[in-house]
Parts: structure tokens; C-alpha cells; sequence
């Protein structure tokens, strides 16, 4: 029967079937720190969320790191970025890979299919581990090295389409596709977004308040924790989700960190996120909603950030699991392919079984850990 393992998965090297490929299995943050150098070698251009250092931030609480690097002969040839959920410190067994914001694999474009197959077999061979749920990009070539693993061992798989709003497991990023002028951006609007992008930064700075365009990270830090308890959103999630995304961000190597300040130095609302090739990500607000709710900080601010990417020629702004209101019409959303793949053992499918029965009796915490399992 299904039995949770508190220690971590011991470093594993694991050879491809060919031979030419092999895999070893790090989960120590302190291992995983050691590949920065080689990690930025592989990189065709940097992608922040593809250094081992951001890679950390981003794992937050109720998951494990676990990361393959995958080696032909003594040269790396990729890197997986991946993560085990945990309960209390206890391993499920069950790993997550997101491929839907080039955040998943780092390797040579000659290598990839093979760095991850080899990475998603070292992944199945790790003692503790039981199955594997991934998300790739639809029109991705990855769904081939998926393909080349089912073929080569026995396992339970299981394709799915993933779509907005449907499935409460994964973060959806929106991207929101910019123009060469902000004029042009705004002409693309509907009528009553536009009038409000314009009038509202108008009275904003008729009042004589000031938009900031660069704040430290410890500015932001200390900005984010007086705005978050003014924010229409106050719950200890909410609080978890910008302390992770202030992680995220500092770690990142080009910041992004702006602000709106009230003409008496008070904020009033900033923006967290980085940069990356060709746009910027948007990872979260915080607005002074309790004082100010009928100035829509979230817009002023909003319009200040995509008129200064555009200005720097930015192509995209991608907003961090999805965005509400009026920019929400003019977002798209990557279509990505859900992917299970699980261990082909008898206690392990009962285990799935007994789980995904008990699911709609559990606490909300524990079914959407049950949900991640089944």
C-alpha cells in the first residue's frame, strides 16, 4: 500500500537505454546552487527562470526541489527543472514539471528530446518517486520525448488538453501582446478601457502624485508588506503568494519593481515581477484599495508599466497566473497538454483509487493535494 516517505531522494545517476545519455537527480538546494555555471553556458539568452538560484525561489511551501541534469558522456546536455509536493514535510511521491513559460528544461535544442526523455526516466527510476504530472506546450516537441518514454518502459499515462479556468491545479499566465507605440497599444482597447487607462493616470497626476519607475528590492519588500493588509485581497494565501513572488524577484537578474506614491510619500500601489527576452513578467500588485478604492490604482499603474516596456521595445507583458478586469479581453493563454504518467504498481493504483474516492469528503487543503495525486 501507498506510503509517504519523509527523506529526501538520494542523488541517483541513471543511464539511458542507448547508454550515450545518463541522468543524476539532485534535490539538495546547495546542488542544485552548483549548476549556475553551467546553466548559463546552455542558455541560448537568459531566461530567468531558468537559473538554479530563481529556480529555488520559486519553490514554495508544500513542495521539494527536484532537479535532473542530464549528461552525454561527461558534457551536460540538459537541465529539468521539477518539484515534488509534500505534506508536512511527507513526500506523496508525485512530481510536477511546468513547460508552459520556458521554465522547465534548459538544454541544447540538438539535445532536447533526448535530455528529457533521460530527465523524466531518472525522475520514474528515484526511489520514492511514483508518478509524474507535466504540462507542455502544445505545439512543443517535447509531447515526442513523452512519447519515446511510454514506448520504452510500462507506465500509466494519461493525456489531457488543459484550459483557462478549468482546472484549479495550475497557474494559467496571461499574455498580454504589446505595439510599437503606447497610442497604438491603447487603440487597440475597447472604448471604455481605453477612456478609463487615460482619465484615471490623468487624475492621478492632476492630484500630484507620483509614479516611481524603479524601486529596490528591499523598497519593494517594505512597500508590498504596508500595502498588503489595504488590499481588497487580504487572506494568508494572499500573503504567501506575494512573500513567494518577492522571492521570486529578488532572485531574478533583472528585476522588475515599480510604484505608484501618494503626492504625501505614502504608497499607493507597486508592482513585482522581471524581465525576460523580448517582454516582461508582472508576478504581483499590491494597492492601497482601502483608502483609494475609486482611483483604480491596478490601471494607473498598469498603463505607467506598459507604456515603459513599450518604450524599451518590448513585445509582451505576461501577467502571473491570469489577470481580472478590463485587460482580461485582451490576454491570451498558451494552450498546453496535461500529461500523467505514474507508476504501473498494483498498491500504487489502489493508493489512486482510494484517494480519488476520498477526495470530495476531504478538508479543501487535503483534496487539492488528492487532486494533484489522482
Amino acid at each position: 500500500m501507498f506510503t509517504p516517505q519523509a527523506e529526501a531522494p538520494p542523488e541517483q545517476t541513471i543511464n539511458s537505454v542507448a547508454g550515450e545519455y545518463s541522468g543524476v537527480l539532485l534535490s539538495s538546494a546547495a546542488k542544485i546552487r552548483e549548476l549556475k555555471e553551467v546553466a548559463s553556458q546552455l542558455a541560448r539568452h537568459y531566461e530567468p527562470m531558468l537559473d538554479p538560484e530563481f529556480f529555488l525561489a520559486s519553490v514554495s511551501q508544500g513542495w521539494a526541489p527536484r532537479v535532473v541534469v542530464v549528461y552525454r558522456g561527461r558534457d551536460v546536455a540538459g537541465i529539468l527543472y521539477a518539484k515534488e509536493r509534500a505534506i508536512s514535510g511527507i513526500r506523496t511521491g508525485v512530481v510536477y514539471a511546468d513547460g508552459s513559460l520556458d521554465g522547465m528544461l534548459l538544454a541544447a535544442e540538438r539535445h532536447r528530446q533526448d535530455a528529457l526523455r533521460v530527465a523524466l526516466e531518472t525522475l520514474l527510476s528515484s526511489p520514492g518517486i511514483r508518478g509524474l504530472r507535466l504540462r507542455l506546450l502544445r505545439d512543443s516537441g517535447d509531447l515526442n520525448s513523452i512519447g519515446q518514454l511510454v514506448i520504452s518502459r510500462s507506465l500509466d499515462v494519461q493525456y489531457s488538453l488543459i484550459e483557462h479556468d478549468v482546472s484549479p491545479l495550475w497557474k494559467y499566465h496571461a499574455h498580454l501582446p504589446l505595439a510599437d507605440s503606447y497610442d497604438r497599444f491603447l487603440n487597440r482597447l475597447g472604448s471604455t478601457t481605453r477612456h478609463n487607462f487615460r482619465y484615471y493616470r490623468r487624475r492621478f497626476e492632476a492630484a500630484g502624485h507620483r509614479f516611481v519607475d524603479s524601486l529596490s528590492v528591499d523598497e519593494l519588500r517594505s512597500a508590498a508588506a504596508e500595502l498588503a493588509p489595504k488590499s481588497k485581497f487580504v487572506t494568508s494565501w494572499r500573503h504567501l503568494e506575494i512573500e513567494n513572488g518577492l522571492k521570486m524577484v529578488a532572485a531574478a537578474g533583472r528585476p522588475l519593481a515599480i510604484g505608484l506614491k501618494h503626492r504625501d510619500g505614502e504608497w499607493l500601489s507597486v508592482i513585482g515581477g522581471w524581465y525576460r527576452p523580448g517582454g516582461a513578467v508582472l508576478c504581483f500588485q499590491c494597492n492601497n484599495d482601502s483608502n483609494f478604492g475609486n482611483d483604480s490604482l491596478s490601471i494607473v499603474l498598469r498603463a505607467y508599466l506598459i507604456e515603459s516596456l513599450i518604450a524599451q521595445s518590448l513585445e509582451e507583458l505576461v501577467i502571473w497566473a491570469g489577470t481580472r478586469g478590463p485587460l482580461s479581453r485582451y490576454v491570451s493563454y498558451a494552450p498546453a497538454v496535461g500529461v500523467r504518467l505514474d507508476l504501473p504498481t498494483y498498491s500504487w493504483r489502489v493508493a489512486r483509487l482510494l484517494i480519488s474516492t476520498a477526495k470530495p469528503f476531504l478538508p479543501s487543503r487535503l483534496a487539492a493535494v488528492a487532486q494533484w495525486i489522482t
